[in-house]
């Protein structure tokens, strides 16, 4: 029978999955990653081989389209691809100024404009998914006519809808609550000698690495809040919708902005 911690470790390790998502990393050569097997990211492999070569521009990006056997079926949708990305930057930043909730519309409506809605579900599946979500909950919390206790029960019912792999990026486990004393401490006091006993030495470091990043996220995100309650109070509503847009644009990455906003829909 497995003791509590191991079950805890394998909840950490899946928890930290979520956080590599999320977090910021430095630049990993395309030459040591596996490429995977989803078009949408085989295509996002692609374009991260073209940045790492002396010329980064359509042709090359093409180039390493055609030479990858996972790409080259895809080669005409690569080509949509490319120019829905293009136009996408162009795009958010003519709409910076919307409403998180009218940006996000506006930005699945151009997907209809590049793509059939089978390549939609190819492509986009999941990130729409994480729209959507943002989408229901900012409706809820936009909307003043309801109690706050009715704000809670409705938000809380798009929670209980999720499918598990948005509910499991949203919230820790039970388990993690449920740490004895010991291994919390361990935690707090990254205490690698005590972890490694329980988990080996590679693991032990994985550990460390994963509570160091999720105090890293934990402080970036509560640093945000603060500047973003700060632009509200001093700017005009359509004055701090675009300056927090470009807030978080300098901070995060896109899928770090769809973290956040689907933590904290009200900003």
């Amino acid at each position: 029978m497995r003791s509590p911690i191991f079950w805890v470790f394998s909840t950490m390790l899946f928890i930290g999955l979520g956080y590599v998502l999320v977090q910021p990393k430095a630049p990993i050569s395309p030459s040591k990653v596996n490429v995977p097997t989803s078009v949408d990211r085989v295509f996002e492999h692609v374009i991260l081989t073209a940045q790492n070569t002396n010329e980064f521009n359509t042709h090359t990006i093409h180039k390493e389209c055609t030479e990858l056997e996972q790409c080259q079926p895809y080669e005409a949708l690569f080509a949509k691809y490319l120019s829905f990305k293009e136009a996408l930057l162009t795009y958010q930043s003519a709409l910076a100024h919307l409403p998180l909730n009218e940006l996000l519309h506006e930005i699945m409506a151009l997907q209809s404009q590049y793509f059939t809605e089978q390549e939609i579900a190819l492509l986009f599946d999941e990130d729409n998914q994480w729209q959507a979500y943002t989408l229901a909950k900012l409706e809820v919390n936009l909307d003043n006519s309801l109690t706050d206790e009715l704000k809670h029960q409705l938000l809380a019912n798009i929670d209980a809808s999720q499918p598990e792999h948005i509910l499991s990026a949203l919230k820790p486990s039970k388990d993690i609550h449920a740490l004895n004393t010991e291994l919390n401490e361990a935690f707090n006091s990254q205490n690698y000698n005590q972890l490694a006993s329980e988990f080996g030495d590679a693991a032990a470091t994985r550990l460390i690495d994963l509570q160091h990043e999720r105090q890293q996220w934990q402080a970036l995100c509560k640093k945000l809040i603060n500047e973003i309650s700060h632009l509200k109070q001093n700017l005009s509503s359509s004055q701090a919708q675009q300056k927090t847009a470009q807030l978080l644009d300098k901070h995060l990455t896109t899928q770090q902005k769809r973290h956040f906003l689907a933590l904290y829909p009200e900003t």
